[in-house]
């Protein structure tokens, strides 16, 4: 073979191999676009599952509710009055668990956007305690708030939020403690660093501690079912509030100890526009 032929040989060598590495490299980006494509169409897909999954859930719901409410109230009969409080509750309680799938998803999407307004805090706290007084009174737990704070402040913020992760604390912090027990909502005011703590308190049992790695991260993990033993739920609560305070621009921090009880906390920034002298009363 010639010096000629030699080098035409090589020449279309490198030329076959450049194609095969062209359509190699097409085949690839082809088939991670489509990948791609499929990850949107399936994230759209999810996004408009879990739209119609929670109208489709809380439109019945709210008729149940409704209906459940106006027997419950209007009924003499104790059969029926005690009955249509079990369907009311209940009911709330699968609206509560639909709501809190539904915001886990959208800030997964990054979808959730907070609504930040100004609030009297105080008047805030006050009310997730009111709210949860009949049910720890009935269960024989003393309900409490503690507060430092002695003025009326404003903040800014998303109240719906914060009364939101304030609530699911409380209910897990009454659904996990002892008989005769204690829950304890505090508030304290960091003047110097200008924020707020909030800090929900029980005397519970504690947390084990196959429980503490995934508490905040895994609803419902079936390799720590403490949640599911002690009380017929998901676990969605801690997961969504620990996201919600990230959201707020804070940490959900907890100590545990077990036969003591535990403390869930986190600080937020007051952010407040001004500050009335008003006693707060209890």
């Amino acid at each position: 073979m010639s010096t000629h032929e030699t080098i035409q040989l090589v020449l279309l060598v490198l030329l076959l191999l450049a194609a095969a590495g062209w359509a190699i490299t097409f085949w690839h980006k082809q088939k991670l676009k489509a990948a791609l494509q499929k990850q949107t169409d399936n994230q759209q897909h999810m996004q408009s599952f879990m739209a119609s999954m929670s109208h489709h859930l809380r439109t019945p719901l709210n008729g149940i509710m409704g209906y459940a409410e106006y027997i419950h109230s209007s009924s003499k009969e104790p059969m029926i009055h005690f009955t249509s409080k079990i369907i009311l509750e209940n009911s709330l309680e699968m609206l509560h668990l639909v709501n809190g799938m539904l915001d886990i998803h959208k800030i997964k999407e990054g979808q959730l956007q907070l609504a930040e307004s100004e609030f009297d805090v105080y008047d805030l706290i006050e009310s997730v305690r009111e709210l949860h007084q009949p049910r720890a009174t009935r269960l024989n737990l003393t309900l409490q708030l503690s507060t430092d704070q002695q003025t009326t402040l404003r903040m800014k913020a998303d109240p719906y939020r914060l009364r939101q992760v304030l609530n699911n604390l409380v209910d897990n912090a009454i659904a996990y403690n002892r008989p005769q027990g204690q829950v304890t909502l505090q508030l304290s005011h960091d003047e110097a660093a200008n924020c707020l703590t909030f800090t929900v308190i029980d005397t519970g049992l504690g947390i084990p501690q196959d429980v503490e790695k995934n508490l905040f991260t895994r609803p419902g993990d079936p390799a720590s079912n403490f949640t599911l033993r002690r009380k017929e739920g998901a676990g969605l609560g801690l997961v969504l509030s620990h996201q919600l305070v990230q959201l707020m621009g804070g940490q959900l921090h907890y100590n545990t100890q077990a036969g003591v009880g535990s403390s869930f906390f986190f600080t937020l920034p007051l952010r407040k526009t001004e500050t009335h002298t008003e006693t707060a009363t209890a």
